[in-house]
């Protein structure tokens, strides 16, 4: 799309670009998520917007996806991994890495055997590392990156939720669908490398490791817990609460914006980017307005955390407990 074609957007972007600025935090990025591409044919615009944000803000340093990125409602697996492929080049044209947790919708599976489909047609881990894992430096759906910033460094872990066992059955089908799970070899990882390290510690994944008083949208708009817990993660749980470089947590996959403190340690998440009003909760989505995508660039200053919301909802500030000096002293762990 032309810049010209994407100001129903960008005309909306200036005064959230200069509250940025005026923030002046040394450590800027964006985190996306739920994307569901095409399911409304909002999010690519979504994504080439961000073009106009970052000639603005040269200081943001990469983009993370919360995951969920493709149309895997789609009967066609071949369209299906096109809409996941059109979803990932526009966010690869942007001039950032690219960081993707993947989501519980992303094999395809869960979908398939809902609508009674071959489940043999599943984009499996190493077909989905190829799709979205460019800035992925290891063998598996999950990694870290490490930067260094003007306020200091810092480990950004990225999980990957649906760690799960890729068994057949009789038939040759995949049976576990929408599965979320962390297997007992990430979470190793997590606990011995991941954590061990004396940087501040940003957690992603595209569900929350624990679903308490996280809102949802089971029995909307009233319901607390969204859906099934995630395999393994009050192991995950357990160690981030003591291990305190873990600044805090980001997730997606409730499609609603959260942020709850768990003691001192802060677990956000975020709105749909996807064209959708998810429950009468959520803000009102229009298409061809601002409204049609969220998306937050959240910037870190000191013991401060901000998210700048374009699009559907409100900005947020975030206090990270844990970065005041009270903490110091209890900064380093080994799982």
């Amino acid at each position: 799309m032309t810049a010209e074609e994407l100001r129903y957007l960008t005309d909306h972007y200036d005064e959230k670009i200069a509250q940025i600025k005026k923030i002046g935090a040394p450590l800027n990025f964006i985190f996306i998520t739920d994307q569901h591409n095409e399911l409304a044919n909002s999010v690519v615009p979504a994504v080439e917007s961000m073009r106009y944000i970052l000639e603005r803000c040269p200081e943001i340093r990469f983009l993370v996806s919360g995951g969920d990125i493709g149309n895997d409602y789609h009967a066609d697996p071949a369209e299906m991994r096109a809409s996941y492929r059109r979803i990932m080049d526009a966010m690869y044209a942007l001039n950032i890495p690219v960081h993707c947790c993947i989501g519980n919708h992303d094999d395809g599976i869960g979908n398939m055997i809902d609508h009674h489909l071959d489940t043999r047609n599943a984009i499996l881990p190493d077909e989905m590392r190829a799709i979205c894992g460019k800035y992925n430096p290891t063998d598996n759906n999950y990694y870290y990156t490490d930067i260094d910033t003007d306020g200091g460094g810092y480990r950004f872990v990225f999980l990957d939720c649906t760690d799960k066992p890729y068994l057949t059955d009789k038939n040759g089908q995949y049976p576990f669908g929408w599965r979320l799970e962390i297997s007992n070899e990430q979470a190793e990882w997590f606990e011995n490398d991941a954590l061990n390290t004396d940087r501040s510690i940003f957690v992603f994944g595209h569900s929350p490791l624990s679903n308490a008083g996280i809102w949802g949208t089971e029995g909307k708009p009233d319901g607390i817990k969204p859906y099934d817990d995630l395999l393994g993660g009050p192991r995950l749980t357990f160690h981030v609460r003591q291990c305190k470089k873990v600044l805090a947590l980001f997730a997606g996959h409730v499609h609603y914006d959260n942020v709850r403190y768990d003691g001192d340690l802060p677990q956000i998440t975020t709105l749909c980017a996807m064209l959708q009003q998810w429950a009468p909760g959520c803000p009102e989505r229009t298409a061809g307005t601002v409204t049609e995508t969220a998306f937050d660039v959240v910037s870190v200053k000191g013991d401060t955390m901000y998210l700048t919301r374009f699009g559907a909802g409100a900005d947020r500030r975030v206090d990270l407990l844990r970065a005041r000096p009270s903490n110091y002293n209890r900064i380093y762990y080994k799982g």
